[in-house]
């Protein structure tokens, strides 16, 4: 008679360790990561709410009225928006007014601005399985109507976005309203530029001359011409 090598209860016991151990290893990444996905970053100060932000998003509105007004006459035009502006109108009048601006997995935009660079974040999600998606973009005007955008972070939760990807979805989003872009490379970092068009079906042709990002503000200026409009100084007799 021959020996069983594997007694009961002896062989399999370190093949179930082994899975044990792989099975807790999953478990405590998983928790690791669900920590890290929940993880909120600090950027600029929540968007208020109430009768103060009803007023900045009203601002907001009249100025962005204005500067439409603005980009359909010849000569010269400008526009300065702060952050809480743009936030409480992000907060209010986008969700009220505009919910189609928004794909239905995202809410809560944000934006923030400092000294050459515009921060992000969105929740993408909901309850749970909801994440705060973050990005740090410097911003800079590369020529007339040309814009330069370079990701200095981005995440969701804590843990690290590829830069490139993120790009090209923002691309991809910019070429959707019009805009062309390409991607290419500048220092070892990816940038997107952003080609605005000058003008719509042959209205109007603006120029973008101008842009200014400084802590808690952003500033644009430009001139629009209008075929056929004589914007030449009169001869004198």
């Amino acid at each position: 008679m021959v020996d069983d090598p594997t007694p009961e209860g002896g062989g399999g016991r370190p093949w179930r360790r082994v899975f044990l151990g792989i099975a807790a290893g999953l478990a405590g990444g998983l928790v690791v990561v669900a920590i890290l996905l929940k993880h909120e970053p600090s950027t600029g100060a929540p968007a208020t709410s109430g009768p103060d932000a009803e007023r900045s998003a009203a601002r907001l509105v009249t100025k962005g009225a204005a500067l439409h007004a603005a980009l359909g006459r010849a000569g010269p035009w400008g526009a300065a928006v702060s952050d809480t502006e743009l936030n409480a109108w992000l907060a209010t009048d986008l969700p009220r007014n505009h919910p189609q601006l928004l794909p239905r997995s995202l809410s809560a935009p944000r934006v923030w601005f400092r000294k050459h660079h515009v921060e992000l974040t969105v929740r993408a999600g909901s309850g749970l399985l909801s994440a705060v998606v973050w990005c740090d973009l410097e911003v800079t005007l590369r020529g007339v109507n040309q814009l330069g955008i370079v990701i200095e972070k981005a995440a969701i939760g804590a843990l690290p976005l590829p830069a490139a990807p993120v790009l090209g979805e923002l691309g991809r989003r910019l070429a959707a309203l019009g805009c062309v872009t390409e991607l290419r490379p500048r220092d070892g970092r990816m940038v997107l530029v952003v080609y605005i068009p000058a003008t719509l079906g042959g209205g109007p042709h603006w120029r973008l001359e101008s842009l200014r990002i400084d802590a808690g503000e952003a500033v644009v200026a430009g001139t629009t011409n209008v075929p056929g409009a004589d914007t030449t100084p009169a001869a004198a007799d």
